[in-house]
């Protein structure tokens, strides 16, 4: 039976927790410490296993070295990180990745329970695995279609998104809130409506809205998770954007290291005009759907329509399976060529390596989730 690895890198993990969840970290146990604070215990966890609901589950570039205990020659994996002392980060952890030879034997030896008795929380593991990013609007109703209806407090944004995004909803929502302040559109009262949008603290302040939506109580909460859910994936296209034409015009000009055959290079070419095609191809896609969205919102605040936007908001999710199957492959083109471009400087990428990023940028955006 395979050994789980341990990780090493303290500083790391205690960095990880400090962070919170991202796109690419899924730090369940933050959720398990802060619904202990609340003294309001998490009824539905995300697994069934008490130590699993305390791991960290992570979006990870495989090492050449790691890419060795797989047998299909992927080259990133989701990890499970569990801490060895969970009141002590600094005590380090224990790793396996979702998908490596004999998985579920190593992840049984790491947490002393029979996981192959537990068909729910491999198939939570392997419904993780299929994701190209954590974020909580995605994840949501990804699991529900695993037939997994974790706690709400999963499905939260991490602190630091929602201080980037305040501003943006604000600007956003003024309109409606406008229409739900009959008129009356303070500064210090959409900013409050906005924290409490983005903070799920669904009060009676927020009723004038609801009056204005014409949802129950039911449909408010279901309607506000969606709202801003598209709040957060029209904000994250904005960001990504921006981005596409300088990562494709670096990856045009960045040339590997010389000295391979001509087909070689031509072949490598041709992979980067692939990849600008289709990055741009799959940015549309995702753009066309946030159209969908304005043309809602513009109907119900210029029309005074509240019902097309109404019905728009309780059928979103199943769009945020695309948004963020999209969003995540972009994401991941550009923040992990950043990051690789950053640590060469201005050395040169060696051609294999220069290939095989390329190739699984590629494959990332050929693959959709369904």
């Amino acid at each position: 039976m395979a050994s789980p690895q341990v990780e090493t890198s303290v500083r790391s993990l205690s960095r990880l927790h400090k962070a919170g969840s991202t796109a690419r970290v899924l730090d369940l146990l933050r959720v398990m410490e802060n619904a202990q604070l609340d003294n309001e215990p998490i009824e539905k966890p995300f697994f069934s296993h008490h130590i699993l609901n305390k791991c960290f589950v992570i979006k990870h570039r495989l090492r050449r070295n790691e890419t060795e205990i797989f047998e299909d020659g992927r080259t990133t994996a989701t990890k499970i990180l569990i801490p060895i002392d969970f009141s002590n980060l600094d005590a380090g952890g224990r790793y396996l990745f979702v998908g490596q030879r004999n998985y579920i034997e190593t992840l049984t030896e790491a947490t002393g329970v029979d996981v192959s008795a537990r068909p729910t929380d491999i198939r939570v593991m392997e419904a993780l695995e299929r994701l190209p990013s954590f974020d909580p609007f995605l994840l949501r109703e990804w699991l529900a279609r695993h037939g997994v209806y974790p706690d709400p407090r999963y499905f939260e944004l991490g602190l630091g998104e929602v201080a980037r995004m305040e501003s943006f909803v604000f600007k956003e929502i003024s309109q409606l809130v406008a229409m739900s302040l009959m008129g009356r559109s303070h500064t210090e009262s959409i900013n409050r409506l906005v924290k409490k949008l983005l903070s799920s603290q669904y009060d009676k302040e927020m009723e004038p809205l609801r009056d204005v939506l014409k949802l129950n109580d039911t449909e408010f909460r279901e309607g506000m998770f969606c709202w801003k859910g598209f709040l957060y994936y029209k904000w994250c296209a904005k960001a990504v954007e921006e981005q596409i034409a300088p990562v494709v015009r670096e990856m045009r000009d960045r040339q590997p290291i010389r000295g391979v055959d001509s087909d070689a290079q031509i072949a490598l070419e041709a992979s980067r005009r692939r990849l600008g095609r289709a990055m741009v191809t799959t940015y549309n896609r995702l753009a066309d759907i946030i159209s969908n969205y304005d043309r809602a919102y513009a109907e119900m605040t210029s029309a005074q329509n509240p019902l097309a936007f109404k019905r728009f908001l309780l059928s979103a999710p199943s769009l945020f399976v695309q948004l963020g199957d999209s969003i995540g492959q972009l994401q991941h083109i550009v923040q992990f060529w950043r990051y690789r471009t950053h640590t060469l400087g201005d050395t040169p990428i060696p051609f294999d390596e220069y290939a095989d990023l390329l190739r699984d940028f590629e494959d990332g955006l050929t693959v959709r989730l369904t």
